[in-house]
């Protein structure tokens, strides 16, 4: 006989002292399994009526008392308060139908807990209030600002649940939990080995033992001139007037090559980092802080160890001599930029030396030409607490380029000097222009190009010898960056179309200083390309031909993709600490300018706070249905006709942010900027109908000539506004135009060049500028028009190229 079911107040009664699963209170009551159904349907009853209620852990407790009927005439009755008007599903309403112009699909609104597991959310613009569903995770904090989204409820016909767009474990992590999530996911070392400290504790002030076979400077002027907060000081100038009107310029580096055994573990751990890792609110060394904040570190008033570039240089500052030696040497002053400044202001005799002389070098390094391009890099402030409070942009003054002239001509006959000795040295090249992506930026910006000195047919004329060198391009390009000149978005993209420098056993020649010998000499604390170069001008007798502990070509593969990497993660660092700041600014509006067009979405730019951020299609306010056309750059909505470009101003809207990862997401509320007027048809304007079209032709048949693109065959009844096919781009990796910044405990770099091409590498001064690009960044031409059109060259493989390696 089946045992009888227990009584309600029995059930509550067990209930009373903690919640259970249907299970665990079958068991307690002592039910048989096969009364397992009966007791589901009492439990189920007991909830109908208010008397339980199951939790999302499908555990049962006691209710409110209040039957599930009654909720549901509660829920109905508020809904037709607040929606008086139709509220159907959008499934229900007619096609034709289009919603608000600046309406978008995520909401903002106020979280509130009205229960246990029970939340609701106030909309912000029309205090509308929706439902959450249950969830086991709270989805924020009471009363925080959420972007949510809504869906129809499963039961209810005119009712909305809520829905956090994002979860909000992001927005309740701590600065400090985010940095060390960084520091995790970004693979950093987080310290040295017990056997370098050990080493590096060993190591002591350099004295009488440490400076014999060195050439004395401590009597000569000797400035080190760094930016304010730098811990490390690696390079430091002397300039003296000779009698026949000349200079002596000396270029005194950190001998860190002294305290480095080569083939050491220490050694080996400097290698495998290559570059000390600069981050807005620290920094990962190369070598420990003992060598590189104190014993290597060329302070005020105390003797060092180094090793100079002592140049012979006539009244125009040409380059008559050069010898390279260890020496000791005592900074006579150490000063910041601004205090440099303020010294040539007051006419002090050293600075103006130090002035006189580099502008003569760069006089000198312009006669060819200079490719120069205004960027703009950004640094991070922290308030009290040590967490990000503002991104500014980074100035700089001439006191930069007084040192960067100096680290330059260093440099260069650092590299005339490992091939003068036929020593192992590691050079730093910059290879032309690929033809390809000259070719793809004129079908992108025409303008560009207009008046220009060189023929792009004259471009695809083989060169002699080994080289980098490029006169034509060089050419090309210094109109180009003229012509582009004060606009942010066409530089980027210019700097996008070059190649990206990197390190080679052999002197090829760098393309954008215009130099066929060029090495890495001046900032050993930080990058080891540097350190490898003292080791082989340090070598004499046998030491220039025995082996070396690493190969040259090894290292230089090795220390060429960790660049890339480090670049990489310094450009995501920063971005970390504007999506911080942006945390408290959900559902703000702000103006912003485009900056760039993918096929998945609109990456736009915030100039207060400063941020960047995506802009997904779906996420532009209205119904429209965005295309991305890359053949133009721009998307364009297939109802309205609106188009956005790089360079629109638009209203966005912040919905959501995840300082983990670095990123934003915006919508477009409204375009600011007016659109453009379109093309009129064939027959309203003939002759600028046929101008476009013989531009066209033009560019076509140049391409065709080069073989990177067929000219297509005009046919005037394809439906385009301008009556020529347009040629679409076979695949494009664009990046976001990321800046990278310095800061923190190192060598924080801000404005200065490093002793490289200005903009194009910022490697040895501190905050480099990467040109906005990734190594894998390129833009290519298709081999066939998108519609009609000849098919000859089709064959034309569309990958795109990466820049980042050794090609």
């Amino acid at each position: 006989m089946a045992q009888q079911l227990p009584s309600q107040e029995q059930i509550i009664a067990i209930l009373r002292d903690e919640p259970m699963v249907g299970s665990r209170l079958r068991s307690a009551l002592g039910l048989p399994k096969k009364q397992k159904m009966a007791f589901k349907q009492l439990l189920a009853d007991m909830v109908e009526q208010g008397l339980l209620k199951r939790t999302s852990h499908k555990e049962y407790q006691l209710g409110d008392g209040e039957s599930v009927e009654e909720k549901r005439e509660k829920r109905i009755k508020k809904i037709s308060e607040q929606y008086p008007e139709d509220n159907r599903r959008p499934g229900a309403r007619s096609r034709r139908q289009t919603g608000k112009e600046n309406e978008t699909r995520v909401k903002r609104g106020i979280l509130h807990q009205t229960g246990e597991e029970e939340w609701e959310v106030h909309e912000l613009e029309t205090g509308k209030v929706y439902e959450m569903c249950h969830r086991r995770q709270a989805p924020g904090k009471e009363g925080e600002t959420i972007s949510f989204t809504l869906y129809p409820h499963p039961k209810l016909k005119h009712s909305y649940l809520a829905k956090v767009d994002r979860t909000a474990e992001a927005m309740n992590i701590s600065w400090d939990e985010v940095k060390v999530k960084f520091m995790d996911d970004a693979n950093l070392p987080k310290d040295f080995s017990p056997a370098i400290k050990k080493y590096v504790d060993g190591v002591k002030e350099p004295c009488g033992k440490d400076f014999k076979g060195r050439v004395d400077y401590r009597q000569l002027t000797i400035l080190c001139i760094d930016p304010e907060g730098a811990m490390d000081h690696d390079d430091a100038i002397s300039v003296e007037r000779t009698p026949k009107g000349g200079y002596k310029l000396g270029v005194h580096i950190a001998d860190v090559s002294y305290y480095v055994p080569e083939g050491s573990e220490l050694d080996e751990e400097a290698l495998e980092r290559s570059y000390t890792q600069y981050l807005p609110w620290t920094a990962v060394p190369m070598l420990p802080e003992k060598l590189s904040s104190n014993v290597c570190s060329l302070h005020q008033g105390v003797d060092r160890c180094a090793f100079t570039c002592m140049m012979e240089l006539d009244r125009h500052a040409n380059v008559l001599s050069w010898d390279f030696h260890r020496s000791i040497v005592k900074i006579t002053k150490s000063i910041t930029y601004e205090q440099a400044m303020e010294m040539m202001k007051n006419g002090d005799d050293d600075i103006k030396a130090l002035a006189e002389v580099t502008a003569l070098l760069k006089k000198n390094r312009t006669k060819d030409g200079l490719l120069e391009f205004q960027s703009t890099e950004f640094g991070c402030k922290f308030n009290e607490k040590g967490e990000p409070e503002k991104i500014y942009p980074r100035t700089t003054d001439e006191s930069n380029s007084w040192v960067e002239e100096c680290m330059l001509i260093a440099n260069n006959c650092c590299a005339k000097e490992l091939k003068k000795r036929k020593l192992q040295g590691i050079y730093r090249i910059h290879e032309a222009p690929d033809t390809k992506d000259i070719m793809e930026l004129y079908y992108m910006y025409p303008d560009l190009f207009k008046d220009s000195p060189v023929m792009l047919r004259d471009l695809g004329k083989p060169r002699s010898g080994d080289t980098n060198l490029n006169p034509t391009a060089f050419k090309l390009y210094e109109h180009l960056v003229k012509r582009a000149a004060g606009d942010e978005t066409l530089t980027n993209r210019i700097l996008r179309s070059m190649q990206k420098a990197h390190y080679d056993s052999n002197s090829f020649g760098h393309f954008a200083l215009n130099w066929q010998d060029y090495a890495h000499f001046t900032s050993p604390i930080r990058r080891y390309a540097d350190l490898w170069c003292h080791r082989e001008l340090a070598r004499k007798g046998k030491e220039i031909t025995a082996e070396r502990k690493n190969s040259v070509i090894e290292v230089c593969d090795l220390i060429s993709a960790n660049e890339v990497k480090n670049q990489k993660t310094e450009r995501i660092a920063i971005k970390v600490c504007s999506c911080w700041i942006l945390k408290s600014h959900i559902g703000d509006d702000f103006e912003a300018t485009v900056s760039g067009i993918e096929e998945w979405g609109i990456y736009v730019s915030i100039a207060d706070p400063i941020a960047e951020g995506l802009v997904r299609f779906r996420d532009i306010a209205g119904e429209d249905f965005y295309v991305f056309n890359p053949d133009q750059g721009l998307a364009f909505g297939k109802k309205s006709g609106r188009t956005f470009r790089r360079g629109d101003k638009v209203l966005v809207r912040l919905l959501r942010v995840d300082p983990l990862r670095g990123q934003a997401d915006f919508s477009i509320i409204e375009k600011l900027s007016s659109e453009p007027k379109k093309r009129r048809r064939q027959g309203e304007d003939n002759d600028y109908r046929n101008r476009d079209v013989r531009e066209r032709a033009d560019r076509a048949a140049a391409a065709e000539a080069l073989g990177y693109v067929s000219q297509p065959d005009f046919d005037d009844g394809d439906d385009f506004d301008d009556g020529v096919p347009e040629f679409v781009s076979a695949h494009s990796h664009m990046n976001r135009g990321g800046r990278d910044a310095r800061g923190g405990r190192g060598k924080s770099r801000g404005g200065r060049f490093d002793s490289d091409a200005p903009s194009f590498e910022r490697t040895g001064r501190g905050s480099r500028n990467r040109s906005g690009r990734d190594s894998d960044d390129g833009f290519h031409v298709a081999s066939k028009p998108r519609k009609g059109g000849s098919r000859k060259g089709a064959g034309r493989s569309n990958k795109s190229h990466g820049r980042g390696g050794r090609r």
